[in-house]
């Protein structure tokens, strides 16, 4: 039984070590800022030191480019580290497929060709699905055509990664008018597929799906398979790991936050995590208590926040710091006035801030020529403030943090714009309205390590600012109000 285990200058805590005594099946189901990628770090280095597996027989996985490289970064020892479609051009490569990769706008561009160049009955179909009364020519050059064409490439993108076929489409749930709409749907992925065939290209969904089919072509020899952000994994890439898996014996070994699954729209299925132990047999289950980033009275009100959705996990999170007031509601009448007041309280405490944003450009509304935006970074009197969508956030953090367009808006905070139709038949929503803007929110809340600023209109803040006012009010008994 290991005790003690350093890592990256840091002991694993009790929680943490449960992993690498454990050697079967296993997910690791973490809160904000409780170590996850330590925890991984530390599991790779107890089997390599220990001789349980040498680098070359271990694969970790992490969802976007920047966590691998984070990954690389912090291990000691030389272990493949992938996304899933490195991963899935790894196993191609070794099975000798010829391939290349289809631009990425490859798809949008035939959608758009297809609904522009489209017959005049399917036209009147497609005003008559979207309710609306315009002239197709005037429809073509409004933003309802380009929002139409995001709406085909989603329900594409959707249908592919929960890996489903023609019988799996509820058709029966559709009306008429509808099922038109599909079987146009349907005739623009079949154009798309002839297209990608007729130049030898996969894009990035077939790379999974192919590599899936090759892997019992190929040897492989892992007998780990760690894989990180693990609420954010679509069927496709399930299906994957389960082949690996058949071939090779390994064990499956994943980490992941229930509470952060915020990439639905891109096929991502939180179902994957919650069934773990159903789909991997023999599996065990462990919860990582401690968290290092937020003050105890931040998570209790956030735990709160999030758990409204029956569906999340629940956790009892820890914290070693204490904070009174980790929430500081900041109404406004002039926003640009009120985010520059209190930018410059906060540059006068610290270097570390974070903007955060439901919507990229979101910041343009509340800068003025004092301001300079480029990339990730707002430079506003020599100092250099970092500036994300929620979405990018997820695994940074900052000593404070600023949360802007808190408004009951259609493209406040939640975002208030419904799933089409079309999409909530094809993918039903089993859980609470904004279940998934819930979840953003509480990313965007737990990312700072002394307080969070929420910004809103003062004649219109968000559910979700109402919400988090009365749970802080019940849990510090008093709400800090930005005011100078």
């Amino acid at each position: 039984m290991v005790k003690n285990f350093l890592v990256d200058k840091y002991f694993l805590d009790d929680y943490q070590l449960q992993l690498l005594n454990i050697d079967k099946n296993a997910i690791v189901i973490a809160g904000a800022g409780a170590g996850k990628t330590l925890t991984i770090l530390g599991k790779i280095n107890y089997l390599i030191q220990g001789n349980y597996a040498h680098p070359e027989e271990i694969a970790v996985i992490s969802f976007t480019n920047a966590s691998v490289n984070d990954i690389k970064k912090r291990i000691a020892f030389n272990v493949n580290v992938f996304t899933f479609h490195k991963l899935a051009m790894s196993i191609l490569e070794k099975a000798k497929v010829n391939y290349q990769i289809c631009s990425t706008n490859l798809l949008i561009y035939i959608i758009e060709e297809e609904v522009l160049t489209c017959e005049e009955d399917m036209q009147y179909v497609i005003l008559k699905f979207l309710n609306i009364t315009i002239s197709f020519k005037s429809f073509c050059s409004s933003s309802k055509f380009k929002s139409f064409c995001k709406l085909i490439l989603t329900f594409i993108n959707l249908w592919k990664t929960n890996s489903l076929s023609i019988k799996d489409i509820p058709f029966h749930k559709y009306t008429k008018l509808e099922k038109k709409i599909l079987y146009f749907i349907f005739k623009i992925y079949r154009k798309y597929i002839i297209e990608k065939k007729s130049i030898n290209a996969l894009d990035f969904d077939d790379l999974i799906i192919i590599a899936t089919r090759y892997v019992k072509n190929i040897s492989l020899n892992y007998k780990y398979i760690i894989i990180d952000e693990f609420q954010d994994t679509s069927f496709i890439r399930l299906n994957l790991i389960k082949e690996i898996q058949k071939v090779t014996s390994a064990k499956v070994i994943v980490v992941g936050d229930d509470w952060q699954s915020i990439y639905r729209f891109s096929g991502c299925n939180l179902d994957i995590f919650l069934n773990f132990s159903k789909i991997f047999k023999n599996s065990e289950i462990i919860k990582l208590v401690n968290t290092y980033r937020n003050s105890q009275e931040l998570i209790n009100i956030a735990s709160k926040f999030v758990c409204k959705n029956p569906l999340q996990i629940k956790k009892s999170l820890k914290s070693f710091k204490n904070n009174s007031m980790p929430f500081i509601f900041a109404p406004y009448i002039n926003k640009a006035e009120k985010f520059k007041k209190i930018i410059d309280y906060l540059i006068s405490l610290s270097d570390d801030i974070m903007i955060l944003a439901r919507n990229n450009k979101d910041i343009f509304n509340y800068l003025d020529n004092e301001f300079t935006l480029n990339d990730n970074e707002l430079t506003y009197k020599n100092h250099l403030i970092k500036y994300y969508t929620v979405h990018k956030s997820k695994g940074l953090e900052a000593e404070y943090v600023i949360i802007i367009n808190c408004n009951d808006e259609t493209l406040g905070f939640p975002n208030q714009i419904e799933d089409n139709i079309i999409l909530n038949k094809l993918y039903p929503k089993k859980e609470i309205p904004y279940a998934e803007e819930r979840r953003l929110f509480y990313v965007a809340i737990t990312r700072c390590k002394e307080k969070t600023y929420l910004l809103y209109d003062k004649d219109k803040p968000s559910k979700f600012i109402i919400e988090l006012k009365k749970l802080t009010k019940k849990e510090l008994h008093h709400i800090e109000y930005f005011k100078s």
